[in-house]
Order: C-alpha cells, then sequence, then structure tokens
C-alpha cells in the first residue's frame, strides 16, 4: 500500500514529507473480521490530490485482495 501510494506521488512530483500506516484489527470468534486502515500522509495537498492518493492505496494488490473472501493455499517444502 505504501509503496503504491509513494510511487503514484513521486511520478506526480508530489514532496510526501510522511507516509505511514497504522493498521487494527478487528476480531470476532478468533478470527480477523475487518482491517482498519489509517494513511498518515504529511505534505500539502489538494482534494483532487488526496483522491488520487486514496485511489493508489485501494489499488494495490494486497488492499485489493484483503477487501474480498480469500483463500489461503499452504505448501510446506
Amino acid at each position: 500500500m505504501l509503496s503504491n501510494v509513494r510511487r503514484f506521488a513521486e511520478r506526480r512530483q508530489w514532496s510526501v514529507r510522511r507516509l505511514e500506516a497504522r493498521l487494527e484489527a478487528t476480531e470476532a470468534q478468533g478470527r480477523i473480521v475487518a482491517i482498519d486502515a489509517e494513511l498518515i500522509l504529511e505534505g500539502s495537498f489538494d482534494d483532487v490530490q488526496l483522491a488520487g492518493l486514496r485511489e493508489a492505496a485501494e489499488s494495490c494488490r494486497i488492499s485489493r485482495a484483503l477487501s474480498v473472501p480469500v483463500s489461503l493455499r499452504l505448501t510446506l517444502a
């Protein structure tokens, strides 16, 4: 998520002074049922830029994988 956002901003030559993600999991019956992600950005961004940065965060592979039910295939080697 962070690398997507950083690359998106760098390609547009937007200055990001700080980029941090805070994640919090919600559990029910011993299973993670939700993950809340807070993206902390320091820089001067207008609403259009913030929308682009949000889209970049949401479009990363991990964000997409976590937004739908996923099965885990585990192989021991």
